[in-house]
């Protein structure tokens, strides 16, 4: 913000602040609305180019995160993991207690 847009706040009464509070409120949320706004058009651009709908490609989304945030596996049984959060589970507890290191089953 350059020196000649800059208001002097301590010259205003209680009246002239609540309003420029309020004005500013307003116009944060046209903003937000509108960065939201634009984005949803974007992704609409992207589904349409990708031959897929919005839904399709959330999904496809859930699906890829799940399986990003899988750290490790048992290598006994591929569909045992864990994602590094939580307690850890018993095929992990029985492995490590069984001399194996956490490292042997990162992904």
């Amino acid at each position: 913000m350059n020196k000649s847009n800059v208001i002097d706040l301590d010259s205003l009464n209680v009246d002239e602040l609540r309003a420029i509070t309020e004005n500013a409120q307003q116009l944060i949320a046209q903003k937000q609305h509108q960065r939201l706004y634009d984005a949803y058009t974007q992704f609409e651009k992207i589904a349409e180019e990708s031959n897929a709908s919005i839904e399709e490609i959330l999904q496809a989304g859930e699906k890829l995160e799940k399986k990003r945030s899988i750290k490790y596996r048992n290598t006994a049984n591929d569909e045992e993991t864990w994602t590094g959060r939580g307690r850890k589970p018993t095929w992990l507890v029985e492995a490590l207690a069984a001399g194996q290191r956490l490292e042997d089953f990162a992904i």
